[in-house]
């Protein structure tokens, strides 16, 4: 398993990981375009795999991760640096990855349709239960993992 492992990297790694900076940076300037504050904007949101929003004015992480979660959209709470020690159970950010999307062969579009989603929740207050079903619908799509030697890259 190691050796196939290693050997898909070698084959598919450098696509793999060149996408899934290009679908960070588009979920992250999609999330600072609808409202929601993004860590490094003034660097061009990020260099690598995530993307971490300010939700202070929000609710926090905790609150906002768990409503997107009842929305089907896992994201993590994450300090921010203005965060204090005692923020450490109800930092002020969100952290959000685009490994497992990435590799489902979602790209750039995908990645403002996620957005929105994320906006209708934490910006607009829409009941998270009114996006699961549009959070599944887009999943439903891409049920294909790529960046490996059975499938080889996404079309």
């Amino acid at each position: 398993a190691l050796a196939v492992a290693t050997a898909e990297a070698i084959a598919y790694g450098e696509a793999f990981m060149a996408q899934i900076v290009r679908n960070a940076k588009a979920l992250a300037e999609a999330l600072d375009a609808r409202g929601i504050p993004m860590l490094g904007r003034h660097k061009g949101f990020t260099t690598t795999h995530q993307a971490i929003a300010d939700v202070r004015g929000a609710g926090r992480g905790l609150a906002c991760a768990q409503a997107l979660e009842r929305a089907n959209i896992i994201v993590n709470k994450n300090l921010l640096p203005t965060d204090a020690p005692k923020d450490w159970d109800y930092p002020g950010g969100l952290r959000m990855g685009t490994i497992e999307m990435t590799r489902y062969g979602m790209k750039e579009p995908e990645m403002v349709a996620i957005a929105e989603m994320i906006a209708r929740v934490i910006v607009r207050g829409e009941r998270p239960e009114t996006v699961k079903d549009d959070a599944l619908a887009l999943r439903a799509g891409f049920r294909t993992l790529y960046y490996c030697f059975e499938t080889g890259l996404p079309g």
